[in-house]
């Protein structure tokens, strides 16, 4: 009784610290920025801008006339992703399970999905600022991804790390660092038209922390989410005033999927 107390104690705190946004906590737990590939044309004005967006990093083009004729623009674009920067894992327990065959490398499935999800929230958003545009054309702004790390979901030591839970527990979570996988973006906005750059963005999602999810079970059920969360908030930011701000994810999540 006491242990199970005091399991509960620390999930709680956990818990706390996971969904304080608003203190800085839950930028503190969330994962921190990947160098920049050479995808990205402006990396030395790349900065971040947490009061407006949840990316580690954006940039936005100085000129206005750039941006008035982006402006005019009613379509969007969004191009195959690029896996051409896709940086090797570096993860000795994920190494090990892929070479045994337990873990599926899947970057073109995984890049694929990113393009029909970003996609997906133009066609489904009830206020898109854009229409979803099949090829890039007069109306329209193209949108440029790119995958430059993919770090799957270390299920086997999910497994081990979750029986340590209810032995240990909370304090069990801290072999993460060595199961959670990582998927990192790099985006640009540029117009269809004129090729003008006008905006560019980079970021990094690590698995949350979690009491249970069955997404600590497959490779790239984290990945999976952060790719959905990326599509919504990029949507909203074209849509929402200057002055709004784009909820980011939380470092802790209590949902079981």
């Amino acid at each position: 009784m006491v242990r199970m107390r005091w399991m509960m104690a620390g999930w709680l705190m956990l818990l706390t610290l996971g969904m304080v946004s608003c203190s800085g906590t839950n930028n503190l737990l969330k994962a921190k920025p990947v160098p920049l590939s050479a995808f990205i044309e402006h990396p030395n004005e790349m900065k971040p801008d947490r009061k407006r967006v949840p990316f580690h990093k954006i940039w936005r083009s100085p000129d206005p006339g750039v941006r008035e004729r982006v402006a005019a623009k009613s379509a969007i674009y969004v191009a195959p992703v690029t896996l051409k920067y896709l940086r090797p894992i570096h993860k000795a327990l994920i190494e090990k399970e892929i070479a045994m065959g337990s873990i599926e490398r899947k970057e073109r499935e995984m890049a694929t999905l990113l393009r029909n999800q970003f996609a997906v929230a133009f066609q489904r958003s009830e206020q898109a600022r854009y229409v979803l545009a099949q090829k890039p054309n007069a109306s329209s702004v193209t949108l440029e991804l790119a995958l430059v790390e993919l770090s799957p979901t270390s299920p086997k030591g999910n497994a081990v790390k979750t029986a340590a839970k209810f032995v240990v527990g909370p304090l069990a979570g801290i072999g993460g660092m060595f199961t959670k996988g990582n998927i990192a973006i790099e985006g640009k906005v540029r117009n269809s038209t004129t090729g003008e750059l006008v905006f560019e963005f980079a970021d990094n999602e690590a698995d949350p922390m979690t009491m249970y999810s069955l997404a600590d079970y497959r490779p790239y059920g984290h990945a999976t989410e952060a790719i959905h969360a990326w599509a919504s908030q990029f949507e909203l930011f074209t849509r929402t005033a200057p002055g709004d701000r784009i909820q980011d994810t939380f470092a802790f999540t209590l949902d079981p999927r």
